[in-house]
């Protein structure tokens, strides 16, 4: 797992509706872990948080950041679908 490989994913996901439809079809974190390995880029959540932070200083215009917001957006939202435990709010749906 390195930082590079969080690059790479980035680069690719904002291009690359198929990866994005492989990954929001992950039934759990496993699975989604193994998407990225097959893909041949698998990274932590530190080393996404470093990639999109550097990705986001190296924005030219304002659209261009924006995407990677709503990508960062799409990201986390996909963690936490995936993560149920990671609720606080004690719904029924939660893993618990």
């Amino acid at each position: 797992m390195t930082i590079g490989n969080a690059l790479s994913f980035i680069k690719r996901s904002l291009n690359d509706a198929d990866l994005r439809e492989r990954l929001n079809g992950a039934e759990n974190k496993e699975e989604l872990d193994r998407i990225l390995a097959e893909e041949d880029i698998s990274f932590s959540d530190r080393d996404f948080d470093n990639a999109y932070n550097h990705s986001l200083t190296e924005c030219q215009e304002v659209d261009e950041a924006g995407q990677l917001k709503e990508l960062k957006l799409w990201w986390d939202l996909l963690g936490q679908i995936l993560e149920p435990s990671a609720c606080k709010a004690g719904c029924s749906n939660c893993a618990q």
